[in-house]
């Protein structure tokens, strides 16, 4: 009897991947081995997808889930992609197939799904990588510069590259209508077909050289290599053929065939021409090519010596030679200078024409050219002169090919030919084997350049980014110390003239009011700087911020200037936020200016305005309504490993001297202060997007503050304790309230404070004092009166950035250092009421 059949076994150890899930929760009930390792779970038993797979929600898989729970229909999906969080910091790509059946109890309602699939992922990458490589190969099809075509078993074109339709002068339409043998010459179909089929049988390759018929009734020569393809059990199923315009070089043969020399001179030149064209084609040494090319052109010339020489032009106008030298040594030429742009040898670096004499020193051109004016000295004697330009395809004079003979008349019109084509050869190999050369040494040295360049940007970038910072704390502490400096000067010029005794009432006034007014420029830089440390006091206020973007609209289009266009939607109805209007405004007009930069003056900028809601905690803001203001562009954007870091003070990605990295920077502050957060989202080539998220605010406008007229001499009654750790400003105080008309008691400290409000004699109408002391602070003090006394008034006073930023404490009224006397005057007064 056989074994029972252990199904939970089957069902663990099942090649696809299992689960069951129940309710409308989708709670685990059951998985198999193959599933906890697709999604890097362990125990899943009832726990719901959504709490053991959250990043399933964001890509629509729990909503398929609730609709076959709620229609009781199945669904199937094929090679989708699922993103898995496998651990807190890592996401895994899988591709899966997979269906969704839904489960019934008898009464025919669906109490839980079963889910099967299988893990597709290797053969999914494998055809994108197949694609990918196919891709590159397409491109290399197109750019080479020979001809490629590939033909099936009949011989019918079935892909074209654009070189070979410039050889045949056919387009790729029409050629891909037409077989290799329907453009063949008629009379080059003979040698060709044989050839064709044998590769075809043997799955071998074979070069031909032909003719092929252009659609104007013209031929062209090429040299064919052409391969048979075959498939995985070696059985070929067509060819790919690489083809090379040869018609030039043919031209040279066949004018060398129409010769009237003699018929063996004439097919030893042949083959000799031949043998140096297969040489050069295979040759990809720059130097060892060259060097055939005239040994070739001295035995075809019959010439005693020749030479090539490269067209590089030096600062005296000489040709620096880099040459190739036959039928002479090298010596013979060391002593003398390099070819100068003379008469005789411009013409060939310039692609002027060929140059050939029977008797060069008889040419009119000839011996003009200081110093020599001839030959110089020593120099082989030279009578017969043939010189041709190597030109590449690309139009540059490469070089030229020159050739000598002591005795007149050795060059004749044969020879001049055979040198056209044999240049034409030259040229084509040169550029092969130059192309060749550089890619090895671009090969060789990419490597070792990539990482000696990569140091050496991660090194200059570091340098940059810290003379930056030096440079902006530079500029800010230099403009600081020069406006304070100017400040003092006149605080104290005024004072030191002020303790003359013999100045009169007008003057004394206007060396008084010179130290208010400087110290109110004081308190406006004091304040400029605790911006930029994102400290500043800010003045919230209810405002409708899409009122606020189209108020500033004007102003963006100048700073942006005429070539970047400005997108606003501000159709956001009820978009009130409670913050500082002014920052906000500076907010936005710190990232406009920043997209600017970012587009180099040219591109788009998008400002959005919406209402956003938030679900759940995100980051530091907690779950409720928001307003999202969004500033985009189309510029470069920025580098994902950079985003992390653009809103540190300093930290810039633009070119030196176009920014010290303070502007995100404020803007961070300033929407951290007003209880919001700023996201980024950028991508290198596409653009950044910055968005503001500041929480909603009811749309009840607060009333704007009343300023009250300035007294001219204010005054005040009543008793008031002045709480003080600064003697110097302690002694200010007590004086400024006296002369006001307040009765005034001085403590040093808090204790003391205390101490003098228990006596009982003592007996105050206000308390006035420092927030920040030693021992107990003003705020602590502030409590122990209200604690003891909770009719007693308290001021609050302080200069310190981080108490101005959070506001007084308790509802208290607070007063920012320095205060004038109009200020202390108007605060205690309302104290007192």
């Amino acid at each position: 009897m056989p074994d029972p059949v252990d199904l939970a076994q089957l069902f663990e150890n099942a090649p696809g991947y299992i689960a069951v899930v129940r309710g409308p929760d989708h709670v685990f009930e059951v998985t198999n081995a193959a599933y906890r390792d697709l999604v890097g779970k362990g125990d899943l038993l009832g726990k719901s997808v959504r709490d053991a797979m959250p990043e399933l929600a964001d890509q629509g898989y729990i909503k398929l889930l609730d609709e076959v729970f709620a229609s009781g229909k199945p669904y199937r999906a094929d090679r989708v992609p699922v993103l898995y969080d496998v651990s807190p910091t890592e996401k895994v790509k899988r591709y899966i197939s997979f269906i969704y059946q839904p489960i019934f109890d008898d009464s025919r309602k669906v109490t839980g799904i079963f889910a099967e699939g299988i893990d597709v992922t290797p053969p999914v990458e494998a055809e994108q990588a197949q694609r990918e490589t196919q891709a590159r190969l397409d491109a290399f099809f197109n750019q080479t510069a020979t001809g490629v075509t590939q033909t099936d078993m009949s011989g019918r074109f079935l892909r074209v590259n654009p070189r070979f339709c410039e050889i045949t002068g056919r387009t790729p339409e029409e050629l891909l209508e037409l077989t290799m043998q329907e453009i063949t010459h008629p009379e080059d179909l003979t040698g060709n077909i044989p050839l064709f089929t044998r590769a075809l049988e043997t799955g071998g390759s074979f070069d031909i050289e032909k003719r092929y018929l252009r659609p104007d009734g013209s031929s062209v020569w090429v040299h064919n290599s052409v391969t048979a393809i075959t498939d995985q059990s070696g059985a070929a199923v067509g060819t790919i053929c690489v083809t090379i315009d040869a018609t030039d070089r043919k031209e040279a043969e066949l004018a060398l065939r129409e010769s009237r020399d003699d018929l063996a001179e004439e097919s030893r030149a042949l083959e000799t021409l031949n043998e140096t064209g297969a040489s050069i084609a295979a040759e990809l040494d720059t130097a060892a090519l060259v060097q055939r090319v005239v040994d070739a052109g001295v035995d075809l010339t019959g010439a005693a010596f020749g030479a090539f020489f490269y067209n590089v032009e030096d600062e005296a106008g000489e040709w620096l030679t880099l040459y190739s030298l036959s039928g002479a040594d090298k010596s013979a030429f060391e002593h003398f200078g390099m070819p100068r742009p003379t008469g005789v040898f411009a013409p060939t670096f310039h692609n002027e024409g060929i140059v050939r004499s029977g008797d060069i020193t008889k040419d009119p051109r000839y011996g003009l050219f200081e110093p020599h004016r001839g030959m110089p000295k020593g120099h082989l004697p030279v009578c017969s002169y043939l010189a041709v330009p190597v030109v590449s395809r690309s139009g540059e004079v490469i070089g030229g090919l020159f050739f000598g003979h002591p005795e007149p008349d050795v060059f004749t019109e044969r020879s001049e030919k055979l040198m056209v084509g044999l240049a034409a050869q030259a040229a084509i190999g040169i550029d092969n084997a130059r192309l060749f050369e550089a890619a090895q040494r671009a090969k060789q040295r990419l490597e070792q350049r990539v990482v000696e360049r990569t140091k050496e940007l991660q090194e200059a970038h570091e340098a940059l980014r810290q003379a930056q910072k030096m440079e902006a704390i530079g500029q800010l502490t230099g403009g600081i110390a020069h406006d304070f400096n100017n400040l003092l000067t006149v605080i104290r010029g005024s004072a030191d003239l002020l303790r003359t005794r013999d100045l009169s009432e007008e003057k004394r006034r206007r060396y008084v009011d010179a130290i208010s007014d400087t110290a109110d420029r004081a308190a406006k830089l004091t304040g400029q700087l605790l911006a930029f440390a994102r400290r500043q006091a800010l003045k919230p206020e209810v405002f409708d911020a899409a009122d606020r973007v189209a108020g500033i609209t004007d102003m963006l289009r100048t700073v942006l200037g005429s070539r970047i266009r400005l997108d606003i939607d501000v159709g956001c109805p009820d978009c009130f936020v409670e913050a500082d209007a002014g920052q906000f405004e500076t907010a936005l007009v710190n990232m406009s200016v920043n997209s600017r930069d970012a587009m180099d003056g040219e591109g788009e900028l998008r400002i959005r305005i919406e209402k956003r809601e938030l679900a759940q905690t995100a980051g530091d803001l907690p779950p409720g309504d928001y307003v999202a203001v969004e500033v985009a562009d189309t510029g470069h954007g920025i580098a994902a490993d950079q985003l992390d870091r653009v809103f540190e003070p300093f930290y810039t990605t633009k070119d030196v001297g176009k920014g010290t990295g303070l502007g995100l920077s404020q803007v961070y502050g300033f929407v951290k202060q007003s209880g919001g957060d700023i996201l980024v989202e950028s991508e290198v080539g596409r653009g950044t997007a910055f968005t503001l998220l500041l929480p909603k605010a009811d749309p009840i406008a607060r009333p704007a503050e009343k300023q009250e007229e300035r007294p001219e001499r204010p005054e005040g009654k009543g008793r008031i304790l002045v709480v003080e750790d600064n003697a110097q400003v302690g002694e200010f105080a007590t004086q400024l309230l006296s002369d006001l008309g307040f009765e005034t008691r001085f403590a040093p400290d808090a204790q003391q404070a205390l101490e003098i409000l228990e006596s009982e004699e003592a007996k105050f109408d206000v308390v006035f004092t420092d927030v920040v002391m030693p021992g107990m602070s003003g705020v602590d003090f502030a409590a122990a009166v209200k604690q003891r006394w909770p009719d007693m008034p308290v001021v609050l006073t302080s200069g310190y950035s981080h108490v101005l930023a959070a506001g007084a404490p308790h509802g208290l009224p607070l007063l920012h250092k320095p205060y004038s006397v109009e200020s202390i005057a108007r605060i205690l007064r309302e104290a007192l009421r």
